[in-house]
């Protein structure tokens, strides 16, 4: 009677009530996948053939093909960006025919198969910044790179497979808007730093504006030819700042468009669907003009001049991972070494069992990266706020994640993920958007409806992005301007809905004219409670966005993303009641409710002006229900 569990089982004496609990476990694995595969299956067909469940309609076939070229920008001019970091950070082991493959393939397979196919797939800045930091990593272990990425993606996807089985993946409803408006607007402002500091670092700094080239022939005052140099660099500096200023400022006009007065309703929202691709258009063609295109000089995207799918250098796509397999970029790395360390570096590294073993720490920090990361861009493409029709698929998504970080693993190419803002604004493009004027008549809320839940954008724009390896000739046309212009719009367009950033600007509006519409500013919360919950978490966006620019500890960065679940969960009650919680990150709807379309009334009446002025009810929270006269303010009081 006193035998342990195992040994009753063993010998049969295992009790009816045990025999139950341990089936009722063993099926409990990988329900989660099987439910999410229950809902969205029945649903394939219509994903393809239809534009709103029922019936494709003309309306929905534009909206795939806007939506399909806004994302497709979205994603190939950040790939650039991030392949030249990776081809500096990893001196020529990765680069950008590594990106587009991986950026292309991975979104191309997601579509296909993936259970919510509005989320946009790719590689992100952090996972450039993980990668460069695996690079000096493999460097300090005398570990062979490729071979060595390879196993920390191996042994991620496992964890991520099998994170998705054991359902591991539900705690994804535990991710509040506490920490989505944190990650957002950590990426947010990574986009706009990164643009600016291209901008500003050749003028403030003077970066990059030394010659360091081979004098042309018959150069005889070379200090004379450096200051030519340098005034040539400068200009083509300030001419790429203002080609940035001007493709932003355009980008942002076209996006809003819809609020404009000009023209009829359907050019505007044509317009609003085509808002980078046409500024983009438009600025690099200015930028042909004979005066700015002596100014820029070379100043335009750096790509391969060689076309097709072929590595960053003469490798083969597989890479041997397996122990004592040699270091494919042996020869590549005498080549860009010193005379002086070319000897040493005769004899390839050679990749050994325990550095194999020692990859499954960095792939326990990707998978942290990726488990919060890519669960909050698909839960951001699936916001309440744009009533989607379809169910989501977390766990069987993850588990598809999963296999191909293992994949990629196999070829050589960083691991993706899903995008921000890339993610939610592909879920915008394939709405219907109007807007609605807000009570206090201070400005105009989107409301969003009819979205086209399709794959057909995410494999064209995907599709789109892995041809763009034969199309690097036509891409190198872009200044470079233009580009950092449309990473300031992607910054500055993935703050739209962010209450944090919201809330950001009304810590310093004056109290009087602050919305009072706004949730947030209701009677139950004290603005000091408001103030201090934005303080926070302002403070964990600078705090990971300082991790993540630090050299080798940034890749325990993903740690500091995930730690905050657990400080919504735990520490914030301690500092907030519950009122106040529930007003500042309130707990999403339930799926039946979210899903049904707010009403649009035709035209929102200006709530009445009200004389208690906002900081009145920032001391005592009192709702002074729109009183109109002093007086009757003072009943209220």
């Amino acid at each position: 009677c006193g035998a342990s569990k195992p040994v009753r089982r063993v010998l049969g004496m295992e009790a009816e009530g045990e025999k139950k609990g341990r089936r009722r476990r063993c099926s409990a694995v990988g329900k989660d996948v099987a439910a999410d595969l229950n809902g969205r299956i029945p649903l394939y067909k219509s994903d393809w053939l239809t534009t709103d469940g029922r019936h494709c309609r003309r309306s929905g076939v534009f909206k795939i093909a806007s939506a399909s070229l806004f994302s497709y920008i979205s994603s190939i001019l950040p790939a650039i960006v991030i392949g030249n970091i990776l081809d500096d950070q990893t001196d020529g082991q990765l680069g950008l025919p590594e990106v587009l493959i991986s950026t292309g393939g991975m979104g191309v397979v997601w579509a296909l198969v993936g259970g919510q196919p509005l989320c946009i797939i790719g590689v992100t800045m952090p996972v450039a910044i993980f990668t460069s930091v695996c690079y000096k990593l493999a460097e300090a272990l005398d570990a062979p790179f490729l071979p060595w990425l390879g196993w920390v993606c191996i042994f991620s996807g496992l964890m991520h497979i099998a994170l998705a089985i054991f359902g591991a993946v539900r705690f994804v409803n535990k991710t509040t808007a506490f920490s989505c408006e944190i990650f957002g607007f950590f990426i947010s402002v990574t986009y706009i730093w990164d643009a600016l500091v291209a901008l500003l670092d050749p003028i403030i700094t003077g970066k990059d504006l030394d010659f360091d080239g081979t004098y042309p022939p018959g150069t005889n005052d070379t200090v004379a030819y450096d200051e030519l140099y340098k005034t040539q660099q400068r200009g083509a500096a300030f001419t790429n700042l203002a080609l940035a200023g001007g493709t932003y400022v355009l980008c942002m006009a076209f996006h809003r468009a819809q609020r404009w007065r000009l023209f009829t309703p359907g050019v505007r929202v044509l317009l609003a669907d085509y808002a980078a691709a046409l500024s983009l258009g438009v600025l690099t063609a200015l930028s042909y003009i004979p005066v700015v295109d002596d100014a820029i000089g070379d100043k335009r995207l750096d790509v391969p001049d060689d076309n097709g799918l072929n590595p960053s250098f003469d490798r083969s796509w597989p890479v041997d991972l397996s122990a004592g397999a040699e270091d494919p970029a042996a020869e590549l790395i005498v080549e860009s070494a010193s005379n002086a360390t070319a000897a040493a570096l005769e004899e390839p590294l050679v990749l050994e069992a325990w550095q194999i073993a020692a990859s499954i720490l960095p792939a326990l920090m990707l998978t942290a990266l990726f488990f919060f990361d890519h669960n909050v861009s698909s839960k951001l493409a699936q916001d309440p706020k744009f009533h989607l029709q379809k169910p989501s698929a977390y766990h069987w998504d993850f588990s598809v994640l999963g296999l191909e970080v293992l994949l990629v693993g196999l070829f050589g190419v960083p691991p993706g993920n899903g995008l921000i803002p890339q993610a939610p604004l592909h879920t915008r493009a394939l709405a219907t958007v109007e807007l609605q004027e807000r009570a206090s008549g201070s400005g105009h809320k989107e409301t969003f409806h009819s979205v086209v839940e399709t794959r057909w954008s995410n494999l064209i724009q995907s599709t789109a992005v892995l041809c763009s390896v034969f199309a690097l000739p036509a891409i190198a046309v872009i200044p470079q301007g233009c580009l950092d212009g449309v990473f300031l719009f992607l910054g500055m367009a993935g703050f739209d809905g962010n209450e944090l950033w919201e809330r950001m600007w009304l810590m310093i509006t004056q109290p009087s004219l602050r919305a009072r519409e706004l949730r947030f500013m209701g009677a139950d919360t004290r603005y000091s409670r408001v103030q201090l919950y934005t303080a926070i978490q302002l403070a964990f966006v600078v705090l990971v966005f300082v991790l993540a620019k630090l050299p080798y500890i940034a890749v325990a960065f993903p740690l500091l993303i995930a730690v905050l679940i657990p400080c919504r969960i735990y520490w914030l009650p301690r500092l907030f009641t519950p009122a106040e919680l529930d007003a500042l990150d309130p707990p999403e709807p339930p799926p039946d409710s979210a899903r049904e379309p707010e009403p649009m009334s035709p035209r929102a009446e200006p709530a009445r002006p009200s004389p208690w002025p906002d900081g009145a009810a920032e001391g005592g929270g009192l709702d002074l229900g729109g009183s109109s006269t002093l007086s009757e303010a003072h009943q209220a009081l």
